[in-house]
């Protein structure tokens, strides 16, 4: 199938073919009918899929199609988790409205209100937004969603993990009645999920469940762990492996600020550029981060789980848990990083003795086995049972007669 059979203007056709993409992704060839065909859409797809031009292609020609005039009042919102995400979708949006006269605006945090009142007091068709500053905006009066036709909530599961669901609870009663709703999640697990699921969506909502289990890692990532006896030996470990050739770009996650700086200045030590990211760094230092990466002026990146959100790098093959995730939903999403576009890429964990436990209930949710790697002259020397094995009970002996 080729993007010219999905009904789109020839103007998105033609921002399409700018960026290089000739045939849709399994998401797209799914999702943009159904949005076009004005469904509401509750779908899961793994991360690198081509999931933000499923909805705002759609969006795009729902506006074509009102055929109206731009005002104040948006006819799409979209609302994504966090600044950076937010950002990337903004910047999809950009470029595929480049050869029409549809006006789109970004509303985040970090940017001064003033600038903001500004914005929302000229033509937007288009509103990419994070829930939290839209909320301060409403409470300002400065909002007009009375026009929105088009509702998009990306990443909803990382929403309901950050406690956005309220505010979005809340901005979804400000629409009118008659309007469509998409909601792409990595995971429709839980009860919550559902909660929020059928809050938002119609009784005919249509559903997307691609190829992947929201709880497995796409299988052209390897998973792979090392054990390690020591920070020190964890030092050693990483050296060799961000040493190796097939790692282009790298993402170091930790657990908080502080072992973000640690394994920055760690990283430094081993002569190779890298920069962190956490969710204390102000916005500017953040996205000069990011303009590094992508530049490829840095190599690696040392994140917490928080600040990873809406990280998009095509460059980044290769991610490295320094500290394992609380949650096992959290390692997948983790891994999903090392992957753009189903490329292969490498997801490495680095664990000692007391992780065992957590690799156990990572693999049990999986329902898959993470491989345990040897790198000669670097073994751990902590003897441990292998986490994917169980103690097998001792038979009694036959009692002597």
């Amino acid at each position: 199938m080729s993007f010219a059979e999905l009904d789109l203007d020839f103007t998105i056709e033609k921002a399409i073919s700018d960026l290089g993409f000739e045939t849709p992704t399994e998401i797209q060839e799914q999702a943009i009918p159904i949005a076009l065909d004005g469904s509401d859409l509750l779908a899961t797809a793994p991360t690198g899929t081509g999931k933000t031009i499923a909805f705002c292609a759609p969006a795009i020609q729902h506006i074509i199609d009102r055929d109206e005039q731009s005002t104040t009042a948006p006819k799409v919102l979209i609302l994504a988790p966090s600044r950076e995400l937010a950002r990337q979708i903004f910047n999809v949006v950009e470029q595929l409205t480049q050869h029409t006269r549809i006006q789109s605006h970004l509303i985040i945090g970090g940017t001064p209100y003033g600038m903001q009142q500004q914005q929302l007091s000229e033509p937007c068709d288009i509103l990419v937004a994070t829930p939290g500053r839209l909320v301060e905006l409403d409470d300002k009066r400065w909002l007009d969603l009375t026009d929105v036709s088009y509702f998009v909530i990306d990443e909803a599961d990382r929403m309901l993990d950050m406690g956005f669901v309220s505010a979005i609870n809340r901005i979804a009663k400000e629409l009118p009645q008659e309007h469509q709703t998409l909601m792409f999640s990595a995971t429709l697990e839980g009860e919550k999920m559902g909660r929020f699921a059928s809050a938002l969506l119609n009784s005919e909502t249509q559903q997307i469940r691609l190829g992947e289990s929201s709880r497995t890692v796409p299988s052209q990532i390897r998973q792979i762990a090392y054990r390690v006896d020591s920070e020190e030996h964890k030092e050693a470990v990483l050296k060799h492996l961000l040493t190796q050739e097939r790692v282009q770009q790298a993402v170091l996650f930790v657990s908080n600020r502080e072992h973000v700086d640690v394994w920055v200045q760690r990283v430094r030590n081993m002569g190779l550029m890298c920069d962190g990211l956490h969710g204390e760094m102000k916005q500017g230092d953040r996205s000069e981060h990011m303009k590094q990466m992508k530049r490829g002026r840095l190599q690696v990146l040392v994140a917490t789980d928080v600040a990873s959100r809406g990280i998009d790098l095509p460059e980044i093959n290769t991610v490295i848990n320094l500290r394992l995730p609380r949650k096992a939903d959290s390692y997948i999403h983790r891994a999903g990083r090392a992957s753009r576009e189903g490329a292969p890429g490498d997801c490495i964990s680095l664990i000692d003795i007391n992780d065992l436990p957590m690799i156990e209930k990572i693999q049990r949710f999986m329902q898959a086995n993470i491989k345990f790697g040897r790198i000669e002259g670097l073994e751990a020397k902590t003897k441990a049972r292998s986490p994917s094995s169980k103690k097998k009970k001792k038979k009694p002996a036959p009692s002597k007669k």
